[in-house]
């Protein structure tokens, strides 16, 4: 049995945006009768691709790209927010 479900993001996180109600709506549009419905996205699993020295937020966390990946382990954290601080090209995998 799978331990999730899997989705991805590519273009430009724009500063400020949350980007978890994105992907959310992303979902939802492809699947309208997914479970995100009546439940909010937390994402399990994240791997991100940017620019070295891109600053982002894991739910209220401020975080540095030390180098163009990011990525944290399954379960390791429940993340429900994830805002960049400047306009970015990004590229995320995800498991929710």
């Amino acid at each position: 049995m799978s331990k999730g479900t899997a989705g991805s993001f590519f273009g430009k996180a724009i500063a400020g945006v949350d980007l978890i109600p994105i992907f959310r709506q992303n979902k939802l549009k492809k699947h309208p009768d997914s479970f995100l419905k009546t439940c909010d996205l937390i994402i399990k699993k994240i791997a991100i691709a940017a620019p070295a020295g891109s600053v982002f937020q894991l739910n209220g966390a401020d975080f540095l790209m030390p180098a163009n990946a990011f990525e944290l382990s399954y379960g390791m954290v429940d993340i429900k927010e994830l805002i960049f601080k400047q306009d970015t090209p990004i590229t995320i995998t995800y498991i929710y």
